[in-house]
């Protein structure tokens, strides 16, 4: 063992399993040390990611020192948190001190960071390990988790699927043991549908909640960072520490007497295999005491049709940051991505943002009218399975799918509001594709994101347990 701080501490074989908050227990109780997990953590990440398609940017050296320190607080007596001597993978749009921050584009691959990314020190104080930085699509700017430019893992549960983005890498990370938890951005949809699709839990939290300094922007107005875990206590410690808040209590989560509002719309859209699945998991929380009303709420249709109109408000946004870039280098940049950014911003003046961003105002304070007699509003994370890679080939094709990605993710982005998806079973599998796993979402109006982790806590009881693709 390095340094010689761990030589009589062994990791258990299923360590790769565990929740952070496990790992961390077994820390506090002097059966594992930060150091033999650190480095399992690297090893593993050599072995499984050879190719470098999760994991772009390894933090050895960092993260063995930042091991050595959690060891000695540990061994003091003196650890800052319950995930002290935890490893944590960080999206590379998400700066960390000398390392390279690439936003998923090569034109940035020379871009190292001056200073950590404020949540990313944040985790630090807490005594979080720092073990590298993962994949992502260019720029953030996708629902699908597909970079040819810089490479891309496939789906955890199939290589051959797309893994969900833009944080495809933090996801396939955790889903595939490689990390104990990760880092994602989220504009319309990027924590939660990689999460969804790898069978994770995702927290997308309300703008402001975490800071985003120190992170690469694709829209200053809907960025927002937060974590995706195996677990929802995961999720919830985690977040407690990004955003500076207390821990929300989750040892007596319940669902009796709660009402979720789930509109009818969501199912009738979706793939039949998601509402197969979302429409057993509402079944499961019904028997357990919950109201379910599947009343419309006309507000969402508004949402949509809002989002299909000026859904090109991000891309304008993103051309702000990266167009001049783009412009002087185009062939180095995806076609899909490029093609959409550019041609979202066309015709995009700052009469027309500005109108949006009113209008989107107005549909808030509407939406947390209807919703204000509700615990959440409950709907599927993403409205198909994970389709497969070869599906961006043609730019028509990548164009539905990603759509389709995002339908129903991006509604919480552009009303501003708290969301979190969990997983609420597996899809069977056909001839085409083997069982694979579907989200749900939970959303609640701004800053709610303790109610939101309390309830999910609650449903977990309640859903079957995925078993993750780890091995």
């Amino acid at each position: 063992m390095t340094n010689g701080l761990a030589q009589n501490m062994t990791l258990p074989a299923n360590w790769p399993q565990l929740s952070a908050i496990a790992l961390g227990a077994l820390i506090d109780d002097g059966a594992i040390d930060p150091v033999s997990l650190t480095e399992a953590a690297i090893e593993r990440v050599s072995r499984i990611d050879p190719l470098s398609r999760t994991f772009w940017h390894g933090a050895e050296d960092r993260a063995l020192t930042e091991a050595i320190a959690a060891h000695d607080r540990a061994r003091k007596g003196l650890r800052r948190s319950r995930l002290d001597g935890v490893p944590v993978a960080w999206k590379d749009n998400i700066e960390a001190v000398g390392a390279p921050t690439t936003n998923g584009s090569r034109l940035l691959r020379n871009h190292l960071a001056p200073r950590d990314a404020a949540v990313l020190a944040r985790a630090v104080r807490a005594g979080l390990v720092t073990l590298g930085k993962t994949a992502l699509t260019e720029f953030a700017f996708s629902g699908l988790g597909f970079n040819p430019t810089m490479g891309s893992p496939g789906n955890a549960f199939d290589r051959t699927l797309l893994p969900g983005g833009s944080s495809c890498g933090s996801a396939v990370a955790v889903a595939r043991g490689l990390a104990p938890l990760a880092v994602g951005t989220d504009t319309a949809g990027s924590i939660r549908i990689p999460a969804s699709w790898n069978g994770l839990v995702g927290l997308k939290p309300t703008p402001g909640a975490v800071p985003m300094e120190g992170i690469l922007p694709l829209s200053r107005q809907r960025d927002v960072v937060g974590p995706i875990a195996k677990t929802v206590a995961d999720a919830a410690a985690f977040w407690a520490l990004m955003s500076a808040n207390p821990a929300p209590d989750l040892t007596a989560p319940r669902l009796k007497g709660a009402l979720f509002l789930a509109p009818p719309e969501f199912l009738t859209e979706a793939d039949p295999d998601v509402a197969t699945v979302f429409g057993a998991a509402l079944t499961r929380f019904e028997s357990a005491g919950a109201r379910i009303d599947h009343t419309p709420l006309p507000v969402i249709a508004d949402v949509q049709v809002h989002a299909d109109e000026n859904g090109n408000s991000v891309s304008a946004e993103g051309w702000a940051e990266w167009g001049a870039l783009i412009s002087a280098n185009p062939s180095q940049v995806y076609d899909n991505v490029r093609i959409r950014m550019e041609k979202g911003a066309a015709g995009f003046d700052g009469v027309r943002f500005a109108r949006t961003m009113r209008e989107l105002d107005e549909l808030t304070r509407i939406y947390v009218m209807e919703t204000a007699q509700a615990d959440a509003v409950i709907l599927p994370t993403v409205m198909t399975l994970p389709p497969p890679i070869k599906a961006t080939d043609d730019p028509a094709s990548y164009s539905e799918v990603n759509l389709k990605a995002l339908r129903y993710t991006r509604v919480a982005n552009m009303l501003g509001l708290p969301a979190i998806t969990l997983p609420c079973g597996m899809a069977l599998a056909t001839e085409d594709r083997p069982s694979l796993p579907v989200g749900l979402t939970l959303m609640g109006p701004p800053h709610s994101e303790a109610r939101l982790l309390r309830l999910a806590a609650a449903m977990e009881h309640f859903l079957p347990k995925i078993t993750l693709p780890i091995s």
